[in-house]
């Protein structure tokens, strides 16, 4: 073999040696065309209605996009209270949503809802009107007072769960209190 079909040889080995050590670049992602305006750590939230508190939200996250009166919340506790501005009860959820300007919340995830007066409600979405001061969800949902249980699907009920409406299947396991006199 002659000297240029050597060097023939090596270069096409260097260039195809070089070109394998080209590191390749990874596509970028695009960027979300929804990103929120601000992101929030360990907020808190207070709703006013004619200068009485009416609601207290605590979130782990909360992400707020303006245009849309959109705040989304992760890792909820929330504190309600009545027209005097007395704490009525306290809600817990894994996520949820708020609109700001009408003060509605929803959500979602091992809902838990615990009056002052020990009444405990369990589902997994909930939806809180303050205008009318009415919690719903059409979902599955569980009320202890005591030991006493009802279950079944769906409910309207005022914040305090005094006024409590279950809409289908509903079930319950009243336990009698024992009476002392003979």
């Amino acid at each position: 073999m002659d000297n240029f079909k050597r060097h023939i040889i090596l270069l096409s080995g260097i260039v195809v040696l070089l070109g394998g050590c080209q590191r390749e670049q990874p596509p970028k992602a695009p960027l979300p065309r929804n990103l929120p305006d601000q992101v929030l750590s360990n907020a808190t939230m207070v709703f006013t209605q004619n200068g009485v508190k009416t609601t207290v939200i605590k979130a782990k996250t909360i992400s707020k996009w303006s245009n849309k009166d959109l705040t989304q919340a992760e890792s909820l506790l929330v504190d309600f209270f009545d027209e005097k501005g007395e704490h009525t009860s306290l809600l817990v959820a894994d996520s949820g949503w708020i609109k700001e300007k009408s003060q509605m919340l929803g959500v979602w995830g091992n809902v838990q809802v615990i009056t002052d007066e020990k009444v405990k409600l369990e589902t997994q979405t909930l939806n809180w009107d303050p205008n009318k001061r009415k919690i719903t969800t059409e979902d599955f949902v569980k009320i202890t007072k005591d030991e006493d249980v009802m279950t079944g699907y769906g409910l309207e009920a005022d914040q305090e769960l005094k006024n409590i409406k279950i809409k289908t299947e509903v079930k319950g396991e009243i336990v009698k209190k024992k009476n002392s006199n003979p």
